[in-house]
């Protein structure tokens, strides 16, 4: 399965993604349940009882694993990418602090001018990088604004001891955007590939179809659990996959908003 489906699952609010994700197993549990139900007759599933369940148990074991790993998978690409940002936006933050620094009447242009760099970077990011973020592409629309602002900080000559002394901070700063930068525009390389979106897929649909090989004492109450077990998948994918794609959806889980408080900066 290519990594399309699941990035437009994410894509969709978060209520209709939680609808399809939910509905569709349920359904295709409930239809399962007929086609077995019309092929098989009540004495067949006593009959294969003992037996479905022992390997039902067993497919239920790698859905499990399966699952754990694609949440833990999911939760370490979200927290990653919430991490990144929080970098990237307390370093701009720090360099906007700094700017009051370079005081006095002689350098009103030279904060004029950090002032409107952050804002252009910030801008840059919400209005080019996010859009490629969310469609899942490469993007490099805030490379000229962020090495407009880093020539700006660096360029600076600083007329007093404790802008010269902050000027050797700010470096850190700048590289520690940087890295936060260049670790959020790859976040995309590190989702789930679609490989393992199969798998899931796979196994899923294998839990919710293998019960049916085995019958219970009340075909109500086996359709009923069958609807359960159904809920279940389907809440594990679609937590799954808001995780891994933490830019994408309506709304989406990291938003620009450091970004655009940046923006205002005067």
């Amino acid at each position: 399965m290519d990594i399309l489906l699941p990035h437009e699952l994410a894509a969709l609010p978060t209520w209709i993604g939680m609808t399809i994700c939910i509905a569709v197993p349920v359904a295709l549990a409930l239809v399962l349940g007929r086609i077995m139900y019309a092929l098989f007759t009540a004495t067949e599933f006593q009959a294969n009882a003992v037996v479905g369940a022992v390997k039902y148990g067993f497919v239920v074991e790698i859905y499990a694993v399966v699952a754990a790993l694609t949440l833990v998978g999911a939760w370490d690409i979200f927290q990653t990418a919430r991490d990144t940002l929080q970098k990237e936006a307390s370093g701009l933050y720090m360099l906007a602090l700094a700017v009051d620094t370079y005081d006095g009447p002689t350098m009103v242009g030279t904060r004029q001018e950090m002032r409107a760099a952050i804002r252009d970077y910030a801008g840059a990011v919400t209005q080019r990088d996010w859009p490629a973020m969310q469609a899942g592409v490469p993007s490099g629309g805030s490379d000229a604004a962020f090495q407009h602002m880093t020539r700006v900080f660096l360029d600076v000559e600083g007329e007093r001891n404790a802008q010269q002394t902050l000027q050797q901070q700010t470096s850190n700063w700048l590289a520690q955007v940087a890295e936060a930068r260049i670790a959020r525009l790859s976040v995309q390389s590190r989702t789930l590939s679609g490989l393992i979106w199969m798998l899931v897929l796979t196994v899923s649909v294998a839990v919710i179809a293998f019960q049916w090989f085995f019958g219970g004492a009340s075909a109500a109450m086996h359709v009923a659990m069958a609807a359960v077990i159904a809920v279940i998948v389907g809440s594990v994918l679609i937590v799954s996959i808001k995780l891994a794609f933490p830019y994408v959806g309506d709304p989406p889980l990291l938003t620009p908003a450091p970004f655009l408080a940046m923006m205002d900066l005067r």
